[in-house]
């Protein structure tokens, strides 16, 4: 329950932040629901008035009507103009909250653990119901004012007509269990759901267009997608076809209900207890018990899916409060000593398999760094770690002496560049493609053309249409398509434009490039970091190429998750051990 009212305040608090004033005015629209118990009274007020040939009650009926008719046109036009608009300014509130909360997660744990992405999967598809949250909410508000009012003339009309409330009442747990197989269904069938969008994707990716099609990946790919898609949807339309029929089961009882209280008000008016208007208002009003009973239940119950939506709206925001780390204290700046891990063991969460196991190095100030070794050595998961995306399972990286868990998440990464393999592709022009890798700099065309150059990019410039300003991205208008390796160039020169960072990371970001461009690039890139050795920056280097590490001050060998050698070309190769072996292999493959 408390989490209900969380889910609850958490709509409210949201409508109110977003438009107080249509807030305020929503309360107007529950009032024109009162139309029908008054409708139902002037209809008895009518029928009385014709059978006494009495025109006072005629004209007073008539009058009643035409106020019910003001009522619905009050709470159609609140619906329609005021409810509309709040409606739809609280959806786009919700989807910012998600955006900001996704974007300012500190780290990658959301986006490599299954059970998140489930969650995070279910929030996504129903991120709609959001925004249709405070509509069902001010539903729900309607029908208890319309449920209580009809209720309340039913029993002024005969008390024992409240009898036929029993006969709606089993629509109550029926809506709750249908609710709970929805529930049930959506959860367990998020899986499947996830692998179809990413299927589905795939068949509109143009990376992987070639491969489909070289392979002849079509048939097999459409024939998981619709498997995936069968088991998620399929799942939910079979709840959908039991709920329908336990639904069914539900009118009918309730029928016989309203069959017998018309047959008592007949059996009364047979024998002079009742007139014909309260015949014609019963009638009219036991039709509307059930909707009485059962819609503000029904509606209360639907806002189940709003508040399970929102409730993982909430968890999205307690994670990340939970994954949001301290202020912590400034970055140094610069580097006077050296960058140390300190017995450092690493697992991603949600695995028992170590990635790191007591590793321990140390990279002075100033140094270019090379680190190798096989795929899933975990090369890489010493990158995430140096860059604060995780924080160490146990032990500590220590910056010139100091805990790096102590400095500020933010604070550190903004001494940080990097150019990864799996680089983003920013469609934008093609000066704030690069820009983006310094925002202070963002449309600094100096800038940006001097980072290119130094990437060795200046060529994509220059064969762009409109240079800098250049739309990127087939799929806008008069947008340019680029290469792998064009894309990866402008990646390079983002890492370097940021000014005078501490640590700069090359995690394979010359995959796409051929080996002499890539040795080409290498050899420029340790010219740039040597510039930066008296700030005592540090460059560090994955790759699988062993002819681009030579010029490295060291070479970091990961293997197993530890640390096998440690040392400069000419040493490793000396000692004859895992970097020799690696190396010599790779180079027979040249010759």
């Amino acid at each position: 329950m408390g989490e209900r009212w969380r889910a609850l305040r958490l709509l409210l608090g949201t409508a109110w932040r977003t438009d107080r004033w249509r807030s305020l005015a929503l309360l107007l629209e529950p009032i024109g629901f009162l139309r029908f118990p008054l409708f139902a009274w002037c209809l008895k007020l009518m029928a009385e008035g014709a059978a006494r040939g009495d025109l006072r009650l005629l004209a007073l009926a008539a009058a009643g009507i035409t106020a019910t008719r003001v009522l619905w046109f009050l709470g159609l036009w609140t619906g329609s103009w005021i409810r509309v608009g709040l409606t739809e300014r609280v959806g786009f509130a919700f989807d910012r909250e998600i955006a900001r909360l996704a974007a300012e997660l500190p780290g990658l744990e959301h986006h490599e653990r299954p059970d998140i992405q489930d969650r995070l999967e279910l929030l996504r598809q129903k991120q709609g119901v959001l925004g249709r949250s405070l509509n069902l909410l001010i539903n729900a508000a309607n029908a208890v004012v319309a449920g209580v009012g009809t209720l309340a003339a039913l029993a002024l009309a005969s008390p024992w007509l409240l009898l036929l409330v029993p006969f709606a009442l089993p629509m109550l747990p029926i809506s709750t269990l249908r609710q709970r197989w929805y529930r049930e269904a959506e959860e367990r069938l998020a899986e499947p759901s996830r692998r179809a969008r990413h299927l589905r994707a795939l068949t509109v990716d143009r990376n992987a267009g070639m491969e489909l099609r070289v392979f002849g990946l079509e048939g097999e790919i459409l024939a998981r997608f619709r498997q995936s898609w069968a088991e998620a949807w399929g799942g939910m339309v079979a709840v959908e076809r039991r709920a329908a029929l336990l639904n069914s089961a539900g009118v009918l009882f309730f029928m016989v209900g309203y069959a017998g209280a018309v047959g008592l008000m007949l059996w009364r008016a047979a024998h002079g207890r009742a007139t014909a208007g309260d015949v014609v208002m019963v009638v009219y009003l036991a039709q509307q018990v059930q909707g009485a009973v059962i819609n503000p239940v029904s509606r209360v119950v639907r806002l189940g899916e709003s508040f399970r939506t929102a409730g993982r709206l909430l968890w999205l925001q307690d994670y990340a409060r939970g994954a949001r780390r301290g202020p912590g204290g400034p970055a140094p700046s610069r580097l006077t000593t050296e960058i140390v891990f300190d017995h450092v063991w690493f697992r991603y969460p949600g695995t028992e398999h170590w990635a790191l196991r007591d590793v321990s190095f140390r990279i002075p100030a100033g140094a270019v760094v090379a680190l190798v070794g096989e795929n899933g050595a975990g090369k890489t998961t010493v990158v995430k770690l140096l860059s604060r995306m995780y924080e160490p399972t146990e032990g500590r990286i220590l910056v010139d002496g100091v805990d790096l868990a102590t400095i500020g998440v933010e604070a550190w990464r903004e001494r940080l560049s990097a150019a990864f393999q799996d680089f983003a592709r920013f469609e934008l022009s093609a000066g704030r493609a690069v820009g983006v890798g310094d925002l202070p700099r963002l449309d600094d065309g100096g800038a940006v053309r001097g980072a290119l150059e130094r990437a060795g990019g200046a060529d994509v410039l220059n064969r762009l249409p409109a240079g800098l300003e250049s739309q990127l991205g087939a799929r806008w208008q008069g947008g340019v398509d680029l290469s792998t390796g064009q894309w990866q160039k402008l990646a390079l020169g983002r890492a370097l434009l940021r000014r005078e960072p501490l640590v700069v990371f090359f995690d394979e970001p010359t995959a796409s490039l051929d080996a002499p461009t890539e040795h080409a690039l290498f050899e420029r890139y340790v010219r740039e970091a040597r510039s930066g050795a008296a700030r005592g920056a540090v460059t560090l280097l994955v790759t699988h190429r062993f002819s681009t590490v030579r010029s490295a001050d060291l070479i970091l060998v990961i293997d197993g998750g530890g640390v096998a050698e440690l040392g400069a070309h000419d040493e490793l190769l000396l000692n004859d051990g895992l970097y020799a072996e690696l190396y010599l292999m790779q180079a027979r493959s040249y010759a």
